[in-house]
């Protein structure tokens, strides 16, 4: 892959990124590789080492916080709807982690999420096509009066959004950014009933977690159903994780509290389904690196013509994170990738430089659609970029594809 250009953040276009069709058809597979990234310092980022907030996460058993559909009404074109959280987080949360599902728009759209007091950036959180229902986690900044903007730019869609957890700035759990690792694939044991649930043995991480964060990947439905994650030993809760017609492939990134036998569930509502669960970090109380939250940024946007080729070995690394150890270090970021104009079937990948690519997957696509997923990235250092660098790596697997990455904040070394 020869070397490239990207527009950064304060130099790109307000361009709405429009959804196409919602299934896919690509199984995850990888290769090591090597190839040319871009520096792409943002302001927030060098303030969030040098002086951050220093935010620990509350999980919480998820609970539904938005429901348009019960009595608030549809959101309109250019329109925004805000939910007030002051009576679900305390005065001292800075930041939310939601699963926000749009469903029943009537045109393609997206819709953006971020501090209700603060201004949109151009940063997008989710994508719909007509009739379409698609969940994606979001990790948004909250300030002072704790209330949270759904914005929709096109038709009118629903939005429901599901609370699973919290940060402060206070003592609670630190987050820990793990290599992709695989622990669950149906597709080699047998589909998931309908009315059933799959428990995840969580017991290699340390005794302390109170939280998972995994890419969760639903295919093969035999009908549409709902896939929801939650603490073991609770109770089915009333809300979502990943929503998905027969014959889709749909991913969305999970963050859940630890049951007390240090167990996740994640049912199945309907017919059949085969389940993928890449583990990508954790929190615990004793261990792992504070949060720092900020309103939306635009870290990277390939297009036109700068994106992922498809070639085996090449990646795109994006760079430019500071120093490689020691305290206010960032180590990991919280993120929304989205990626657009695939030119087929296809997926993508995301991990830290200077390790090799995961059998993992973040996003499935297929040709002409535009889709996001959120995306907790470890930063590695890949020695063969530039003389060496820190870096977040992004390749796909076949064909052609431009991607959008948009950070929400930034994980720091104590």
């Amino acid at each position: 892959m020869g070397s490239r250009r990207f527009v950064v953040v304060g130099a790109v276009a307000a361009l709405a990124l429009l959804t196409g069709v919602s299934n896919a058809s690509a199984a995850p597979s990888g290769s090591d590789g090597h190839g040319v990234g871009v520096d792409a310092h943002l302001k927030q980022a060098r303030a969030a080492a040098d002086d951050p907030i220093l935010s620990e996460f509350v999980p919480v058993n998820p609970f539904r916080v938005l429901d348009t559909r019960n009595g608030r009404g549809a959101v309109g074109p250019n329109g925004t709807t805000v939910v007030d959280l002051s009576a679900q987080l305390p005065s001292n949360a800075t930041a939310a982690v939601l699963n926000v599902t749009g469903t029943e728009p009537t045109a393609s759209t997206f819709i953006s999420v971020y501090p209700a007091s603060g201004t949109r950036s151009i940063a997008s959180s989710l994508n719909l096509s007509p009739g379409q229902t698609r969940a994606n986690q979001v990790t948004v900044a909250v300030n002072s009066d704790r209330g949270v903007a759904f914005y929709n730019l096109n038709g009118n869609t629903h939005v429901v959004a599901d609370l699973a957890g919290y940060y402060i700035d206070g003592t609670a759990s630190r987050y820990t950014a793990r290599q992709p690792q695989r622990i669950v694939d149906t597709r080699g044991s047998g589909q998931v009933p309908g009315g059933s649930a799959i428990v995840l043995n969580l017991s290699f991480l340390p005794a302390s977690a109170t939280a998972v964060t995994f890419n969760l990947t639903a295919l093969d439905a035999s009908q549409p159903t709902v896939v929801t994650a939650f603490p073991d030993g609770q109770s089915v809760p009333l809300v979502s994780n990943v929503n998905l017609g027969r014959n889709e492939i749909v991913p969305n990134q999970v963050t859940v509290q630890i049951g007390g036998n240090r167990q996740v569930d994640v049912y199945n509502a309907f017919g059949s389904v085969n389940l993928i669960v890449d583990v990508v970090g954790f929190y615990a109380t004793d261990q792992g690196d504070y949060f720092a939250p900020i309103p939306p940024e635009r870290a990277m946007d390939t297009r036109p013509g700068d994106g992922l080729d498809g070639v085996p070995g090449s990646f795109i690394g994006l760079y430019g994170w500071g120093e490689t150890t020691g305290s206010g270090t960032i180590s990991a970021v919280a993120g929304n990738l989205t990626a657009t104009n695939p030119s087929n079937s296809q997926f993508v990948v995301v991990w830290p430089g200077g390790q090799a690519r995961p059998t993992a997957s973040n996003l499935n696509l297929v040709a002409g659609q535009t889709a996001a997923n959120a995306v907790n990235a470890g930063i590695g250092f890949e020695p063969q970029i530039n003389g060496g660098k820190r870096t977040i790596n992004f390749a796909n697997n076949a064909g052609y594809v431009d991607v959008i990455f948009d950070i929400s904040g930034f994980f720091v070394t104590p």
